[in-house]
């Protein structure tokens, strides 16, 4: 029989806040094993929506 443990760590961005670590983008984040909270940080919902509306439009450019 094996018996393992399993932890969970979980971040939740400050209101108005979005987490990122640069490629990756979310309100709510859970880290995988090898993540650390060190590579997340917040930026606001306002900067977040400019990055998605310029990652939008090089997308539409692309095509």
């Amino acid at each position: 029989m094996i018996i393992s443990t399993i932890e969970i760590r979980k971040m939740v961005a400050a209101s108005g806040m979005v987490l990122t670590n640069g490629e990756a983008y979310g309100k709510e984040i859970y880290l995988g094993k090898n993540d650390a909270p060190q590579n997340w940080h917040e930026i606001t919902d306002a900067e977040y929506e400019k990055i998605k509306s310029e990652q939008e439009e090089g997308e539409r450019n692309d095509h």
